[in-house]
């Protein structure tokens, strides 16, 4: 998937104080870059990533995924964008405990009213290591593997995009780095255009770009 952001504006306002979250940030993508976004907390980082998966909406600017604005398109679409183009992973897994490991995976697609590919999620559960594992809660498997599952989750839309916002910092360094070899693997062999929010350096340094944020606004943008 191919990106781009035109000055992307965003304000929050507090009573009188006014905080820019983003001011004017310009930035293109892509397709099957591997991305790191870094900076200091406030730096303007996760509000540009819940801007790319359509969490948010700007005060000005705009996105472009494959020539599509994404700004423009209504909540039921931008929905639907997320479960079947963007595969967002999170730091804390947002897995439902009272589904099974399987039924997590589905749920996007089921909530799409398609039917679920049998192989396809036989084979992506291959892929993350979780084969023999489906029919487990959540709480029965470790941190490292409920982030497969998360990761397997945002794979069976078959997406052309991945967000991960610190999708190892909440994992031991040994898991967080299996992890980050998953992730860029999915991004060599399959071409998945992959972006990643981080405050590590180790996992900045595996990225084939580094994108800094400062005060909402990028400081510094360089090929690695």
């Amino acid at each position: 998937m191919e990106i781009k952001i035109t000055d992307l504006t965003k304000i929050y306002r507090s009573g009188e104080q006014a905080i820019t979250a983003l001011g004017g940030v310009s930035l293109s993508f892509s397709a099957g870059e591997s991305v790191a976004i870094v900076g200091r907390s406030g730096s303007g980082k996760t509000t540009l990533l819940n801007h790319l998966c359509g969490l948010d909406k700007p005060d000005s600017g705009s996105i472009l995924f494959d020539e599509v604005e994404v700004t423009h398109l209504s909540p039921d679409e931008l929905s639907r964008m997320r479960r079947c183009r963007v595969g967002v992973v999170y730091q804390f897994f947002n897995l439902i405990p009272e589904l099974n490991i399987r039924d997590n995976i589905t749920l996007p697609i089921e909530l799409d009213g398609k039917e679920v590919d049998e192989q396809a999620l036989s084979d992506i559960l291959k892929t993350v290591g979780l084969a023999g594992r489906e029919a487990d809660f959540p709480s029965a498997l470790s941190g490292g593997q409920q982030q497969r599952a998360a990761i397997a989750r945002a794979l069976l839309g078959q997406p052309s995009l991945i967000l991960a916002d610190e999708p190892t910092g909440n994992l031991d360094e040994e898991t967080g780095m299996e992890i980050l070899d998953l992730l860029c693997r999915l991004n060599r062999k399959r071409g998945i255009t992959l972006i990643v929010v981080t405050h590590s350096n180790t996992v900045a340094a595996r990225m084939g770009r580094i994108i800094t944020l400062q005060n909402g606004c990028v400081v510094s943008d360089e090929a690695h």
